[in-house]
């Protein structure tokens, strides 16, 4: 994926995803602000303790609304039970506003953000001379990350078993 990113954007001049510099990732949740950091590490900490990974596939790319472009994934049932119990779990910390997004999750891992239409039609018709991505990997930890000078870094990291 990180590939594609480096690639796409300087080509087709959409940067957004390569200048924040935004780790590889599938977000669970969206992002939001909190005072006491520690009180979602303990959470985590425990939600993941009953967790065991789960496979996951890329099966080719997609996009939202010709604005985003990702690579699309197939999830087990069992796997987008984790990502919909955390949702459900989490709001039982006072700071952490559930939004819609979170709720009817579309697992993705973005390629290219904020394309206009002209720069969304030379990606997807370059995106579909490609060979379709298809291979399988582990849903295998959840990653609280924070934005800290216009860029993302890894906080901290719970493996599942």
């Amino acid at each position: 994926m990180d590939k594609l990113v480096k690639e796409i954007g300087p080509k087709f001049g959409e940067n957004y995803v390569l200048d924040s510099k935004l780790p590889a990732h599938i977000t669970l949740k969206i992002p939001f602000n909190l005072r006491n950091i520690k009180e979602l590490e303990n959470f985590l900490e425990n939600f993941v303790k009953k967790l065991h990974r789960e496979e996951i596939e890329i099966v080719g790319f997609d996009n939202f609304r010709r604005f985003v472009v990702f690579l699309k994934f197939n999830f087990s049932k069992s796997a987008l039970r984790i990502q919909s119990n955390l949702i459900y779990e989490i709001k039982k910390i006072n700071e952490i506003d559930i939004d819609k997004h979170d709720e009817k999750w579309h697992p993705h891992a973005t390629i290219s953000y904020g394309n206009t239409e002209n720069s969304f039609n030379h990606i997807w018709n370059y995106l579909k001379k490609l060979e379709k991505p298809h291979f399988k990997l582990y849903f295998d930890n959840i990653t609280i990350m924070k934005e800290l000078k216009n860029k993302w870094v890894i906080h901290k990291e719970f493996k599942l078993n």
